[in-house]
């Protein structure tokens, strides 16, 4: 547990900041991590590429969860030593 709080912190530290909240919007802009997974030519179907499109996404939606959850410890343990 500990050792993923710190792993957190250390993602906050790179990432929570402006430049790395800029690197993650570029990436995400470029795998189009906004877009339905499941899209494609009218009448046609790629199962491949949706299933790119999903493990791309998921790797964001990863991330984005981690750095959220430390800036709640971040948060939480600044009050605690207020």
């Amino acid at each position: 547990m500990e050792k993923a709080r710190h792993d957190r912190a250390r993602l906050l530290a790179v990432l929570g900041t402006p430049e790395g909240e800029h690197v993650l919007a570029t990436l995400e802009h470029r795998f189009e991590t906004d877009l339905p997974v499941f899209q494609g030519k009218a009448g046609g179907y790629d199962p491949l590429d949706a299933m790119r499109r999903d493990a791309h996404r998921e790797v964001f939606l990863v991330i984005r969860h981690q750095l959220n959850l430390a800036r709640l410890e971040h948060n939480n343990t600044k009050h605690n030593h207020e």
